[in-house]
C-alpha cells in the first residue's frame, strides 16, 4: 500500500472528542473516560510514524552495502552541512540498543514516559511505561518474564497483573518507541528513494544539529530529527502531519540511550492497600464455549453480580478477573448488589481485544436503605486465556 493510502486509512481512523481523556493504554482510564463522555468516542493517539514509515528492517550489513549508492543517486543533506557528519554516523551510532529512556508526546503535551531494557540480540526484556497529566495520580505498567503490571492509582488502588508472552499482545509498548528503529526506518525511506532528507547547519553556538524529513509522493508528513553531533545519536523526533486545516503532531524525546536502568523501576514500590487482581497464578473468569461475545458478556455479569449479591465472594471474584475478598465486601461495598432487576445489552467497545459495557440495573443497600442503582460493567477477556472472559468492576461509582 503506497503511503498516501496509509494516511488516508490513519487519519480516518483518527476520532476526537473534545473534553474525553485518552483511553490508549490504560483500562481503567478508558473506562473512567467513557462513562464521563457517556460512551462518545474518546481520542485515539496515532503512532503515525511507525504505520506511515514502516518498513522491514534490513540487517547491518545490507544498510551498509546501500550508502555508497544513496550517496550517488539522491541529495541526502544540504551543501551547508559540515562535511564531518553524515546520517549514516548516527545509524551505526544507535545500533546495538541496550536501554533507552524517553518521554512522547501528542500535540505537543505531554505524554508517556517509558523505560526500556533489550538482550544482547535487541529483544525486549523489561519495560515501565507511565502515564497522567496528575503527577500524583500516575498509571504505572511493567512488563518482565512474560507477566504484565499495571497499577491504577487511588480511586481504584488497584494491581493487574496477567500473563503476556507475546509482545505483539504487550498493550502499551510499540516498538516504533524505538529510536534505534525510528532511525533505521528513517535511512531506509531516503535510501529506497521513498524520501528526501535535508541537513540543517546548525546556527552559531547551536549545540543540536536538525534534520528534516519529507515523504516524495506529496503525504502530508514532516518529520524533524535532533542530533547531538558529539555522540551522534538523535535526541529528538517530532513528526508532523497535515489534514486540512488540522496539523497533527507526535514527538519522541531521548533521555537517555544505552545508560544502565536501576532495576528496583520495573518492581515498584505500592502503597499496602494495593487490591492485587493476580491473573498469572490462577485461572480467573469465565470460559466462552460456543458462546458468542455479547452471549457470554450478558452470562458473565449476571453470574458474577448474583454471586456478589449471595457474599460467594471466592466465585464472585473468580469471575471478577481476581478480585480479591477485601475488594468485593469493602472497597467495592457500596455498589454490591442485593437483588438484580435487569441486565441490558452489551454495547461493544472499540479496543483491541474484544470488550463490551453491560448496563446493570439492580438494588443496593446505602446506609441501611434499599435504593436502585445502574452501572455499567465491563466484561472483557483474559490476558493469555484464549477463550476466557472476566467482569470489570474497579469503574463503578
Amino acid at each position: 500500500m503506497r503511503p498516501a493510502e496509509n494516511m488516508e486509512k490513519l487519519i480516518k481512523k483518527l476520532r476526537f472528542n473534545a473534553g474525553a481523556e485518552t483511553h490508549d493504554r490504560i483500562l481503567g482510564n478508558v473506562l473512567e473516560a467513557l462513562e464521563d463522555s457517556e460512551q462518545q468516542p474518546a481520542k485515539i493517539q496515532p503512532n503515525i510514524r511507525r504505520k506511515i514509515m514502516k518498513s522491514p528492517i534490513t540487517k547491518l550489513a545490507a544498510a551498509a552495502v546501500i550508502i555508497g549508492a544513496v550517496m550517488l543517486s539522491i541529495h541526502l543533506w544540504d551543501k551547508t552541512t559540515p562535511s564531518a557528519y553524515a546520517f549514516e554516523q548516527t545509524v551505526e551510532a544507535m545500533q546495538g540498543k541496550r536501554s533507552f529512556h524517553i518521554q512522547t508526546y501528542f500535540q505537543q503535551r505531554r505524554n508517556d514516559e517509558f523505560w526500556a531494557e533489550f538482550d544482547e540480540e535487541g529483544k525486549l526484556v523489561r519495560f515501565r511505561q507511565e502515564e497522567g497529566k496528575d503527577p500524583n495520580r500516575i498509571f504505572v505498567t511493567t512488563w518482565k518474564d512474560g507477566v504484565k503490571s499495571k497499577y491504577y492509582p487511588p480511586p481504584w488502588g488497584v494491581k493487574l497483573m496477567t500473563r503476556v508472552d507475546n509482545l505483539e499482545n504487550l498493550a502499551g509498548f510499540d516498538e516504533g518507541f524505538d529510536p534505534e528503529t525510528i532511525v533505521q526506518e528513517v535511512h531506509e525511506m531516503v535510501a529506497g528513494g521513498k524520501a528526501v532528507m535535508e541537513i540543517q547547519d546548525p546556527p552559531r553556538y547551536a549545540r543540536l544539529m536538525t534534520i528534516h524529513v519529507k515523504l516524495i509522493d506529496g503525504t502530508p508528513l514532516r518529520q524533524v530529527l535532533v542530533v547531538d553531533p558529539v555522540t551522534k545519536f538523535v535526541v529528538r523526533i517530532d513528526d508532523y502531519w497535515d489534514r486540512g486545516e488540522n496539523v497533527y503532531h507526535h514527538g519522541i524525546e531521548v533521555l537517555e540511550y544505552n545508560e544502565t536502568i536501576d532495576p528496583r523501576l520495573f518492581d515498584p514500590n505500592l502503597p499496602e492497600d494495593t487490591l492485587i487482581m493476580d491473573q498469572v497464578t490462577q485461572e480467573v473468569g469465565m470460559a466462552q464455549g460456543d458462546m458468542s461475545n455479547e452471549e457470554v458478556a450478558v452470562k458473565i455479569v449476571r453470574e458474577a453480580l448474583d454471586a456478589w449479591a449471595k457474599g460467594d465472594f471466592a466465585k464472585a471474584g473468580k469471575l471478577c478477573g481476581g478480585a480479591p475478598r477485601r475488594m468485593l465486601a469493602e472497597a467495592y461495598a457500596h455498589v454490591r448488589p442485593v437483588r438484580i432487576i435487569s441486565i441490558g445489552q452489551p454495547e461493544k467497545i472499540d479496543i483491541a481485544t474484544p470488550r463490551f459495557w453491560v448496563p446493570c440495573e439492580y438494588e443496593i443497600k446505602r446506609d441501611g436503605q434499599l435504593e436502585i442503582t445502574n452501572q455499567k460493567f465491563v466484561a472483557l477477556t483474559v490476558n493469555g486465556c484464549p477463550g476466557r472472559w472476566y467482569v470489570a468492576i474497579w469503574h463503578t461509582r
